[in-house]
């Protein structure tokens, strides 16, 4: 008996010192049965509480050479839209939407190295096809949809899926990330394209390595040199296709809602003028040119609605709204370079203008209120002069009329929009019935090529770009 619970104190104490302590006390009290009980109760008060206790406050994931090991530590517990992926200081850059003169258009993914300048018809087309991908609102769709599915799956203690959609993707950060065209249009063109790539993928396995209590023994002994962390390593299947499938009822809610967010932007559309020329009247020094409503418009609509919200609703509108005034303000420039000499004044003023800005109202990771402030900034330039023909005649720009533009085409984008989120239930049909046959096995190389047309790259309004 007294043999056995000496091994018993070495293998939860691990150290020498403590068990040549403990055979002195046994040999000197081996008489003193009730006196060994006491020495046996304080060796397992210092050691720890359970010799397979797991901590769950340090989690290491890592995947076979998919996951690099320096980029796969998370918490098991505690994940919050603010937390979840902390895991990397990278954000997605997203890819880079510009206008610049014919011969010298870049359209380059900032951050991310890129095709540099193009020149020539192909370029051009191409150029064309990518900005009309990256403005695809069931694009967009796919891009929250995923970082929602992120979210939710680390809210059910399970971000070891989050961490492989991530590194899938190759975007660290994804669920911090607030900005449209996270993806690259290059590899993904079309709306289904990732979530067909993603089925693709065969079924991976994820090994998570939790560490036993903190260091020491039930807290005691923290600084002992001869104790040792331990951890503990057990697998996590990945199965692609499953995630997929767990994935498009998201999608197909948030296009619920951006039906009723849509509807939001056509109501602030027809508010923002009157507001505009009434602040002009009342309240000229005011630090915006029009009452910012959208968001408040959207508190009341959401507070008094029979279902629930997404966890992203207010972000996601915030970027729609920006993506919807982006497509605007493109459908005008092509409208002004279609015109021809008539427009050739507002075209080039507003080309120049929007190229200016579309950093800092438009690409990237941008702060809410941004397609506010980009409309807010036209209604406070004055109008001005710009050189003609080299300079031998001049043109009057009227940036009220081009604001007033970009507000009417939105609205006219948000009906089309509405009308495409209809879409997104039968769109649907065709992946589920890829999904089946990737579950049972049986699907071919052509089931996964995307059945979208891809965007076009014989439109003549994008001469511009």
């Amino acid at each position: 008996f007294h043999i056995f619970s000496l091994l018993t104190w070495l293998y939860c104490h691990q150290s020498w010192p403590s068990f040549i302590f403990a055979t002195a006390m046994t040999m000197m009290n081996a008489g003193n049965s009730r006196l060994h009980f006491v020495i046996l109760i304080c060796g397992a008060l210092l050691s720890n509480n359970s010799c397979c206790g797991l901590s769950t406050s340090t989690c290491i994931l890592k995947s076979s050479p998919f996951i690099p090991r320096s980029h796969t530590y998370a918490s098991l517990v505690g994940h919050s839209p603010n937390s979840f992926a902390s895991s990397s200081n990278s954000m997605p850059t997203s890819t880079s939407l510009q206008v610049f003169p014919n011969d010298n258009y870049d359209d380059r993914q900032r951050g991310n190295g890129g095709s540099g300048r193009s020149s020539g018809s192909t370029n051009n087309d191409q150029i064309i096809a990518r900005n009309n991908a990256r403005l695809c609102v069931k694009s967009f769709l796919t891009q929250r949809s995923i970082q929602s599915f992120s979210y939710l799956l680390a809210e059910c203690r399970d971000p070891h899926s989050g961490k492989w959609i991530e590194d899938f993707l190759g975007l660290q950060n994804l669920g911090n990330y607030h900005g449209t065209g996270a993806f690259d249009v290059s590899r993904y063109p079309t709306w289904d394209s990732v979530l067909l790539d993603m089925m693709r993928q065969p079924n991976d396995k994820m090994i998570v390595s939790a560490k036993r209590r903190g260091r020491g023994h039930g807290g005691w002994s923290k600084n002992n040199p001869h104790l040792e962390e331990r951890w503990v390593e057990f697998p996590i299947d990945i199965r692609p296709a499953s995630l997929v499938q767990r994935l498009l009822p998201v999608r197909q809610q948030l296009a619920l809602e951006f039906q009723k967010d849509l509807q939001i932007v056509k109501i602030v559309d027809s508010m923002i003028m009157d507001s505009y020329f009434t602040k002009v009247k009342e309240d000229p020094e005011s630090d915006h040119a029009f009452d910012r409503i959208s968001v408040a418009i959207l508190s009341n609509f959401t507070e008094f609605q029979e279902s629930g919200s997404s966890p992203f609703r207010r972000g996601n509108f915030d970027l729609l709204y920006n993506l919807c005034t982006q497509a605007s303000t493109h459908r005008l420039l092509r409208e002004f370079k279609a015109e021809g000499k008539v427009r050739e004044v507002s075209f080039l003023w507003l080309r120049r203008f929007y190229g200016e800005r579309v950093k800092d109202f438009f690409d990237g990771d941008q702060p809410f209120g941004k397609a506010d402030d980009f409309i807010d900034a036209l209604l406070r330039t004055p109008p001005s002069l710009i050189d003609m023909d080299g300079g031998r005649s001049v043109g009057l720009t009227d940036p009220l009329m081009m604001a007033e533009r970009i507000i009417s085409i939105r609205s006219e984008i948000a009906d089309e929009w509405i009308e495409l989120m209809g879409e997104v239930k039968e769109d649907h049909l065709r992946l589920n019935d890829v999904l089946m046959r990737v579950m049972m096995g049986k699907a071919h190389e052509s089931d996964f090529e995307s059945s979208v047309d891809p965007p076009p790259v014989d439109d003549i309004f994008g001469a511009f770009e």
